[in-house]
């Protein structure tokens, strides 16, 4: 495992683990988190060997959100201020575009920037006790990552105004049935868990699968037209490859079995 001060980044076979580190704090962001954590996603994001990255937060808490003891202690230049809201941009832009597939496993809290962050996951799999919160506004700051754009497209506006308007928490229970996660387990079930569907979508074409997240990014930002372009001239990509050639005959050998007498 590499420990940079707040984030640690381990392989397990072709799946890239991040671990936010601050526990001490409950791994709320500040510029040196977000500085190391956007360093461990462009190497996760640049090595052809890592199929899948795994973004967990070390301690019993995924991200609490920005470090308000920090904010009061010192005040900030505008330049800092503006270093640090697009340190977190970038941040959250490398989680969903980035390649490989994202799994974030949330615990605890995942408050404001810790939300966002979890949100810019592709799988995320939720404690059943665990919170998601946006409190930004009633706090007078206002939120990142893109969650105004994407909040609607995942819940609908009038769900998407109760959570940013009044700050409305969820369980990790409730964020599954609003659709903002995609399962949730008991905490004690939660790493291995997580890291079972990392390993799963580790094993999956990687041509494929960069293809599909590419094309839900697009979605509502592009035309049919344009979506049936991108989907042909993917599909006229896969086509003749290995994983292709391989898929292709294994599912005709599945059905071959499917249409064979019983013995």
């Amino acid at each position: 495992m590499t420990t940079q001060r707040f984030a640690m980044i381990a392989r397990d076979g072709a799946v890239c683990h991040v671990r936010l580190n601050r526990p001490e704090r409950l791994n709320a962001v500040s510029e040196e988190l977000y500085s190391d954590l956007e360093a461990a996603l462009l190497a996760a994001g640049g090595d052809p060997q890592v199929r899948a990255v795994l973004l967990a937060g070390e301690g019993r808490a995924f991200c609490a959100g920005a470090d308000l003891k920090a904010h009061a202690e010192r005040e900030r230049t505008a330049s800092e201020r503006r270093a640090y809201v697009w340190a977190g941009q970038r941040v959250c832009r490398l989680l969903q575009r980035m390649p490989q597939p994202v799994v974030v496993a949330v615990q605890g809290y995942a408050i404001g920037a810790g939300a966002e962050l979890a949100l810019s996951g592709d799988v995320v799999v939720c404690a059943e006790d665990a919170q998601l919160r946006l409190p930004e506004v009633g706090l007078g700051t206002f939120v990142g990552g893109g969650v105004s754009q994407r909040l609607p497209l995942l819940v609908g506006q009038l769900r998407a105004k109760r959570l940013l308007l009044l700050g409305e928490p969820l369980s990790g229970s409730e964020a599954v049935t609003w659709g903002l996660a995609t399962e949730a387990v008991p905490a004690d079930r939660l790493a291995a868990r997580a890291a079972e569907l990392a390993r799963q979508l580790a094993d999956l074409p990687a041509q494929s699968v960069q293809l599909a997240k590419e094309g839900l990014h697009r979605a509502g930002s592009t035309s049919l037209d344009e979506a049936l372009v991108f989907e042909a001239e993917g599909l006229l990509a896969c086509m003749g490859s290995d994983d292709w050639t391989s898929g292709v005959a294994a599912f005709a050998a599945a059905d071959r079995d499917r249409e064979a007498p019983d013995a």
